[in-house]
């Protein structure tokens, strides 16, 4: 039987953006840590059998806005054709995607059968392999406007679909400051994935606007509250289900959950991302929001994005407040903020009763279970 040629996947290289991003901002650490994050992942894919491909950035035309299928079909058909037509399955993988999974997740999303796209997370995609009619595949990716519908899209263009989130760590994914923060605690815990000897240095030395490191705030207040029996975790935002089971079974604390706009930014349509916790801060004020928040439990994990784009009236990040300042929010700096509502919550929550944890997706999903891990080292 003729052995299959190996799957071809397009990692997204983020050099350019390390290069152009102000030095010592927050946006610099992120982008040197997603650089290091994507040639480590193109290694990993390689060992465990991909041919792999960097996907270069594009920079849209004067008042245009980036437009991912676009960018990434035409990027495709381009890696397909140098490839002489011997490719039978093609990927993607952003830049700070898998970088907690083990090897066995990778050798599983490099595995679809014709007609299948293996991803990492449905709802949320970072990272997918499609095989079978390819030139298909890539007419429905054309028409997603953001990589994280990419696997709805393929659903709906008639492949089957194998879903990796179950999978450990699947859903995490390495955007912010503060998810490259959980990344370093993660590589502290038993059995975790160990970085490569590049990022572990990186995650060691680097330092945030002020000078300060990457580690995780108010990681010790939490960690009492988790092992408390008598105490209450709130969590807020994309919780998926899963990891609130996690969490009910692996706190000593009881946790009350309010799960808002899962898989907002893979909806379908022109759907304005809608929350009630916005809706309150606007009837009232972001430090009201924070208030209320913090008397409801004796610590509190919110996923700040899910507000901004209720805020904004859009899931695309370009509504939201800058990314700078999204970023120094994650870590208590409201002075570095000039947004007001961003800049009174952050403060808000700095200032609260109850330790406050603020940031996104990663945080809210695989970034509470480090919590949970970090909780009970040595106890």
């Amino acid at each position: 039987m003729r052995e299959r040629p190996a799957p071809l996947v397009l990692v997204v290289d983020p050099s350019e953006a390390a290069a152009e991003a102000t030095f010592g901002s927050h946006a610099a650490v992120a982008a040197t840590g997603q650089r290091l994050l994507a040639g480590e992942l193109s290694e990993r894919l390689a060992r465990v059998g991909a041919a792999v491909s960097p996907l270069l950035p594009e920079r849209p035309p004067d008042g245009g806005s980036f437009h991912w299928g676009r960018w990434f079909a035409a990027a495709a058909r381009a890696a397909l054709n140098a490839s002489g037509g011997a490719v039978d399955a093609i990927g993607y993988a952003g830049a700070g995607s898998l970088a907690l999974v083990g090897e066995g997740t990778l050798d599983d999303l490099l595995s679809p059968i014709a007609g299948e796209v293996v991803g990492n997370n449905r709802f949320s995609t970072d990272a997918f392999v499609v095989a079978g009619d390819l030139e298909a595949a890539l007419a429905a990716l054309e028409a997603c406007p953001t990589d994280n519908a990419a696997v709805r899209a393929l659903e709906a263009g008639g492949f089957a679909v194998r879903d990796l989130a179950a999978a450990p760590w699947s859903r995490f994914d390495v955007d912010t400051p503060l998810d490259l923060a959980l990344l370093r605690l993660a590589a502290t815990l038993p059995g975790g994935r160990r970085p490569s000897e590049a990022v572990a240095r990186f995650l060691a030395m680097a330092q945030l606007p002020g000078g300060r490191g990457l580690d995780v705030p108010r990681l010790d207040d939490l960690g009492a509250v988790i092992r408390d029996r008598d105490a209450e975790l709130v969590v807020a935002g994309r919780v998926p289900a899963s990891t609130i089971a996690f969490l009910e079974t692996e706190t000593a604390c009881r946790v009350r959950a309010f799960v808002e706009e899962r898989g907002m930014r893979s909806a379908r349509g022109t759907a304005v991302p809608r929350s009630l916790l916005a809706t309150l801060m606007e009837r009232t004020s972001p430090a009201e929001l924070i208030a209320e928040l913090a008397a409801l439990g004796d610590a509190v994990v919110l996923d700040t994005r899910v507000l901004m784009a209720a805020r904004g009236g859009s899931a695309d990040a370009a509504a939201w407040p800058p990314e700078e300042e999204r970023f120094a929010s994650d870590f208590g700096d409201h002075a570095r903020i000039a947004t007001p509502w961003l800049a009174e919550l952050t403060r808000a929550a700095a200032e609260a009763s109850v330790p406050v944890l603020l940031g996104g997706h990663a945080l809210v999903s695989d970034g509470l279970r480090l919590l949970v891990g970090a909780a009970w080292v040595g106890r």
